[in-house]
């Protein structure tokens, strides 16, 4: 059957603030770069006009949108959305007192400027869209979703598309980056009035191409409503990752499905053939029948459209050929003929590999060529907090942002394949996710150190100091990580501060060590406490 959206009944469980989209009281940042503020200049009429919608009170210009009253600017409208806590017209007074110079909301308000929508949250895309001048449809889009490998697939997209000669922007988890310039959005799918922003800031730089990573929180609270994706990528699924904003996996699924919904009619969407609930979810929803899925793997399928020969792999990456075993069609038109392009990855593990294949074959398909990508992934530079080797001897540190028991087993899969002495381990508990996830990371991390088969030194922490409000760990998330490592008998100590757990991993670590930074959000610091403290001992 296929999968259908969310109904009444199976609404996301997340509560969302009238101030924001985000479940947290932490202020998320508006998109801030170096690059000039793209002219958005509007009637208040137009806008209106635009929705379908009827507006009330002066007619008014403004030069922009936002949906948090904490990051208005002189001349916004701001736009009330109402939330499971409070509703957004709480935050009018709030909103006129920062500049806002109307508002869209259910009803009409009293004294104010306003486009009255019976949905604000879904009217905010088609907002944006019209203040930017629609600068999606002056974009080739690429969309890449998935639980797992989202921004190492694009960052990779990016790469080879730049090395061909493509002038290609990115938006995700590590910001939006073109042209050298990188803004952070502080979420890896921003609001409709950031993700629409940077596209006109792409537009107006000579960008042609925009990759962006597809969150299901990004589908489900309709940030990406209204954009269409010329070519799609679906990299894996962890059906119960998120159930703190879900509830259900099949919820979750039903989520990433709508996505499918999203590509241009014909555009290619490329999917892992390795995956099972991949297979399953794109066989459930027919997509087969109406547009090209093209099947890649790392895995040897013999049936894949698209495989991986002469895999090797070793403590500096891997070296392997992409075997294009049939026609492939092109966003442009025209089809790729069978080829095989040899390419040397010089990043840390082999899932790794999965990324990197996905992502050539959704660049080769957006206009990249064979000798563009093969020369961006040898030159490519470590990505942050993806298998980043931060230190490389006496001893060497290894840093992932693992947050789904999937990641555990990949990043110990490539430990088991790189020579140490002994192992230490600085582990933080995910924060704001909810005590089930953090007991099936805690079991994946029991069943990791034991597969080791050499002495494990084992650190716990909540990054008590580091941690920000979105990834505050709660007791209740602590408490089940310590448990289950009870239960387990794996050995290991707690320290509820980030700097004392990095120090502690490291504390007698030599020639032939291998520390590993494992851990989400509020691991996102630990690197740098490396780095300082190795410095300070080699001084």
């Amino acid at each position: 059957m296929r999968p259908t959206a969310c109904t009444e009944s199976a609404r996301p469980r997340t509560k969302t603030s009238a101030h924001s989209q985000a479940a947290s009281p932490a202020i998320p940042p508006r998109l801030n770069s170096s690059d000039p503020d793209p002219e958005a200049v509007i009637r208040l009429s137009e806008l209106a006009a635009a929705l379908g919608r009827p507006f009330h009170g002066a007619d008014v210009e403004v030069t922009g949108v936002a949906v948090d009253s904490r990051q208005i600017q002189p001349g916004d409208l701001f736009v009330a959305q109402p939330g499971e806590r409070t509703d957004g017209i709480r935050f009018i007074p709030e909103a006129r007192g920062r500049g806002a110079v109307a508002a869209c909301s259910a009803s009409p308000l009293p004294d104010f400027p306003t486009i009255v929508a019976p949905d604000p949250r879904g009217a905010v895309p088609r907002l944006a869209a019209t203040l930017y001048g629609h600068p999606a449809s002056r974009l080739r889009l690429v969309g890449i979703t998935g639980t797992l490998g989202k921004t190492t697939t694009a960052l990779l997209v990016q790469s080879a598309l730049a090395a061909s000669g493509v002038r290609v922007g990115v938006i995700g988890s590590l910001g939006v980056r073109h042209r050298g310039q990188v803004a952070d959005t502080g979420m890896t799918t921003p609001d409709a009035p950031s993700i629409h922003r940077a596209l006109r800031q792409m537009v107006d730089a000579g960008v042609t191409t925009a990759v962006m990573e597809v969150t299901s929180h990004g589908i489900a609270l309709k940030r990406v409503a209204g954009l269409t994706f010329e070519v799609g990528a679906l990299t894996n699924l962890v059906p119960d990752e998120h159930l703190d904003f879900h509830g259900t996996a099949e919820h979750y699924l039903h989520t990433k499905a709508r996505f499918f919904d999203m590509l241009q009619p014909g555009a290619p969407l490329v999917v892992s053939r390795d995956d099972a609930h991949v297979s399953d979810l794109v066989a459930e929803a027919g997509i087969a029948e109406i547009r090209p899925v093209i099947g890649v793997s790392a895995r040897g399928d013999p049936e894949a459209d698209v495989g991986v020969s002469g895999l090797r792999c070793d403590g500096a990456g891997s070296v392997f050929a992409l075997e294009i075993r049939r026609p492939l069609p092109l966003a442009e038109g025209g089809e790729l003929a069978p080829t095989a392009i040899p390419l040397v990855l010089p990043v840390l593990g082999v899932h790794q590999v999965s990324n990197a294949a996905v992502a050539a074959v959704v660049a080769l398909l957006a206009g990249g060529a064979p000798a563009g990508i093969t020369e961006s992934l040898a030159e490519l530079a470590p990505i942050r907090r993806r298998m980043e080797m931060v230190h490389r001897s006496s001893p060497a540190v290894l840093d992932d942002t693992v947050g789904n028991p999937r990641s555990v087993d990949a990043v110990f899969a490539t430990v088991r394949a790189i020579p140490h002495r002994s192992l230490r381990v600085a582990f933080g508990i995910r924060g704001a996710r909810g005590p089930a996830i953090n007991r099936r990371l805690a079991a994946a991390l029991a069943r990791a150190v034991r597969s080791v088969g050499s002495p494990v030194q084992l650190v716990v922490t909540a990054s008590e100091d580091k941690a920000g409000a979105r990834d505050r760990v709660r007791d209740e998330e602590r408490e089940a990580v310590l448990a289950v490592l009870q239960e387990e008998g794996v050995a290991f100590s707690y320290e509820p501060a980030l700097e004392a757990a990095v120090r502690r991993a490291l504390e007698g670590a030599g020639e032939g060590d291998l520390v590993l930074l494992l851990g989400a959000q509020g691991m996102d610091g630990a690197a740098e406490i490396a780095r300082r403290v190795l410095g300070t001992l080699s001084a």
